[in-house]
Formats: structure tokens, sequence, C-alpha cells
């Protein structure tokens, strides 16, 4: 059974179908908006989408923006989506869950709790993996967080549920993400003996919540359950990672100073390092990374003098406008969704590579901008997406707010789901100012999948 996964991956490089490969999600959140125009090819910044259906380009017929050069090797797998709405989310600094799981939060003062799984982990679970979606941050929630110290351990930044109420943990420490996920394999000695001694403390537990169970009325059975649930699924990716070992060892990054630095930039590119290598392994198809909060200071960058909300509202910093700002922050952005991208082609699968089989999404938890009014919520992807989406070397964008044909994010994760295999009718709450005015919004939009 614990080598069923590894079976199932011999079987598909001995057939060469990309189908029988997992598909791997990885998804990008920032923060204070992404700005249409400064992801849009500047031949197509008036590409108007009319007649209910949505308006197409090929990029390889135009050069990217500036911000975006570093992605210029991988056009013919870059997509850029524009045009779908969230009016169903808190607009404002941030929509907390809302942006991947499609519902508004109580206010900006708090994130409330998650209605269901989000797009990211719901996607990542159709393929299990040992650490199931792993969740890397710069940084914690949008609005209200310290800017220094960076923060340490595990936080919860309102972003990733893997259900309705369970919110999905983040790791803020590389250094200790790295120990979490490559601990089993690449510890010292003395590490690798504490995790046996570990194990069996598991062991111990579980046998001993089984027999508390059986002496307790039965209205505190289901609490222990939860309990029994949390210990067993531990157990089991510790038997996992004992038959992954030696390929854990191979694919593990490199254990630099970056991950014990204090550095925003350094720790951005560790949690990059990591996510590759957790792919790579398949120690997890599924990573969110939060780049950024409002609070953040990019001092690696240069821009020392305001931090991401001052220039969100306009304030430059260094001698750089603000405009200017927030492209060195993006190039930079992408300069890291690149490096990913390029370990991921490296990698052969099939007649392919695991790039084929891999969906990048870039975009920001305030939708169109700083202060997001949610019209339109732009995303930037790179990959094949296991060639089920036709996004990949295209320029898409959907009728405006309004507009006979006009979708919302709940249409395109709909959409994206449909096409891996989850037949959801759809995905979120819908808009019902919308539908009020006779423009359904349910349902993936036909167009957009391979």
């Amino acid at each position: 059974m614990l080598l069923a996964p590894l079976v199932r991956q011999l079987s598909a490089e001995a057939t060469a179908t990309q189908e029988a490969f997992p598909q791997r999600f990885v998804f990008l959140v920032k923060s204070s908006g992404l700005t249409p125009a400064a992801i849009t090819p500047d031949a197509l910044l008036k590409g108007a989408a009319g007649g209910g259906t949505p308006f197409r380009a090929a990029l390889k017929d135009h050069a990217l923006p500036d911000s975006l050069q570093a992605l210029e090797p991988f056009k013919d797998q870059v997509g850029i989506v524009q045009g779908f709405s969230g009016k169903m989310c808190l607009a404002g600094h941030t929509s907390y869950f809302g942006a991947m799981g499609v519902h508004a939060s109580p206010s900006e003062t708090s994130s409330g709790n998650p209605r269901r799984a989000t797009i990211d982990t719901r996607l990542s679970s159709k393929y299990p993996s040992p650490f199931g979606h792993v969740g890397l941050a710069l940084r914690g929630r949008a609005v209200g967080g310290a800017g220094d110290p960076i923060p340490e351990g595990t936080i919860y930044p309102g972003l990733s549920a893997l259900a309705a109420g369970r919110e999905l943990p983040f790791q803020a420490s590389p250094d200790q993400a790295y120990d979490q996920l490559f601990g089993s394999a690449m510890g010292s000695a003395q590490g690798r003996k504490r995790y046996a001694l570990e194990s069996g403390m598991l062991d111990f537990l579980s046998d001993d919540i089984r027999r508390l169970r059986k002496e307790i009325p039965a209205a505190e059975q289901e609490k222990l359950n939860h309990y029994l649930t949390a210990f067993e699924e531990m157990q089991e990716r510790r038997s996992k990672l004992a038959v992954m070992g030696d390929l854990i060892r191979k694919g593990a990054p490199e254990l630099t100073d970056k991950f014990a630095s204090d550095r925003g930039i350094d720790r951005l590119e560790s949690h990059f390092a990591l996510a590759a290598s957790c792919l790579i392994t398949g120690l997890s198809h599924g990573v969110t990374i939060r780049m950024d909060n409002l609070e953040h200071i990019y001092t690696g960058l240069g821009l020392t003098e305001q931090n991401v909300h001052a220039i969100g509202h306009g304030t430059g910093s260094n001698g750089r406008a603000a405009d200017e700002c927030r492209d060195v922050i993006r190039a930079y952005h992408i300069k890291l969704m690149a490096g990913l991208a390029a370990k991921l082609r490296s990698i052969p699968e099939g007649s392919g590579t695991m790039l084929d089989n891999t969906m990048i999404v870039y975009f920001s938890d305030a939708g169109e901008a700083h202060h997001g009014a949610l019209h339109e919520w732009p995303f930037l992807v790179v990959g094949g997406c296991g060639g089920r989406l036709a996004i990949p070397g295209h320029y898409l964008r959907m009728p405006d707010y309004g507009q006979v044909g006009h979708g919302t994010i709940g249409n395109l994760y709909t959409t994206i789901l449909n096409a891996y295999g989850d037949p959801v009718v759809h995905f979120g709450d819908p808009d019902f100012e919308l539908e009020r005015q006779g423009l359904p919004q349910r349902g993936a939009v036909a167009s957009l999948m391979a």
C-alpha cells in the first residue's frame, strides 16, 4: 500500500501518458493588489471582450511587460487571465479566505471562518501526497500584522483552508520548514533518533486514545475521534516518508544560511527552494506561498523607506515613485516564479517535463488594486496545466462587469476544478447582484477548457 504512489509513477513513466502523472499546483499570493495594466502587453491594453465570449490573443505575438521579462523563456506556457470579478468577496485591502474560497469575510479586521476548502487545497487533494498541501509564508495576515520582526514558526494568514472551519497552517521559518519536510531523511543521527522516538510516541498515544474512547460517553467520543484522526494521519505520513528516504535525500534543497536569515528576500528564496523540492520529491503536490503583507519592507530590494502599504497608497521609496516600487517588487516575484518554473522544466516526465503537469498561479488577495473594488481579479498562470486548460500561451479577458458573458472568480475556479476531474456545479458563492440583472453566474467557462 505504501509503495502504491511509486508504482503509479513508474507505470506512468512506462506508458508516457501525461494523464497518468500527478498534477501539481502552486499558488503565489501577494498583497496590495495586482494591477491589470502592469501585466498586460502594450498592444493588448485595449483588447475588448464582447459578444458573450472572452477576448483571446496568443502571447507568442507580443512582448511581455518589463516586470514579466523573466517569463519570456516560458511564454508558450504563460497565461494572463483578466476580467473575472469577485464582488461576492470582501473588497478593500484583502479578501482573506474569499480570494480562494469565493465568499465574504466579516471585515478587514477579521478573516472569519472559511466556509469551504479553498481552491488550492481542493485541487491538491485530488492527488494525495505525504504532506498534503504545504503552506509557506513570509508574513502573516495582510492587515494588522507588525512590521518587525519577521514572524517565526507556524502562522495562520487567513488565506487557505482544508475544509469549512479548518484553516491551513503556514510555516514562516524556512529552517523549521526544512526540518519538518526533509528532517526524516536529512537530519543528523540524533535528529533521526528523535524522529523514531516521536513515531513510537504517536503509536502509544493512538492506542491510548482508542482505549479511552471505549470508556467515555458517546457525546465525548467525537472529540476524541478528531484527535485520533490527526494522530493516524501523522503516522501514515511517517510511514510514507520512511519508504521515500532515498528520494527525499536526493531531492532535498541545499540548506544554506538563507534558511535562517531574518532578511525577507532570503527567506522568500528559501521558501521557493522548499516548494520546488517538495514537488520534485513528491512530498507534496500542492504549495501555497504568502509572498508578503502590507507591513513588509523590501529592504533587500533597496526599498527601505516605506512598507508595501505606504507604496500601495502612492508613496514612493528611496527616490523611486510608487509605481516604480511596485514594478521592482513584482519583477522580483516573477523572477522567483520563473526560477521555480525552470527547475520543474528541467525534470523529464513522460514525453515532457514536470512543468507540463504543473499550474503556478500568481495573484493578489486584494484583486485589481491596493484597495481592490473586485470588479476584476487578474491572474498570471505559468505551466502546462496538464493539457487540461486553454490558458497557457494566451492572454484572456472576460467581458466587463455587468456585460453579457462576464464571469466571476467562482466561474474561473469552477472551470479549473472541472478541468482537473472535479465535476463541481459551481464553486463558491454567486454574485447575486449580477443574477438580479439577469446575468447568471454559475458553472464553468467552456472556452477556457482544453
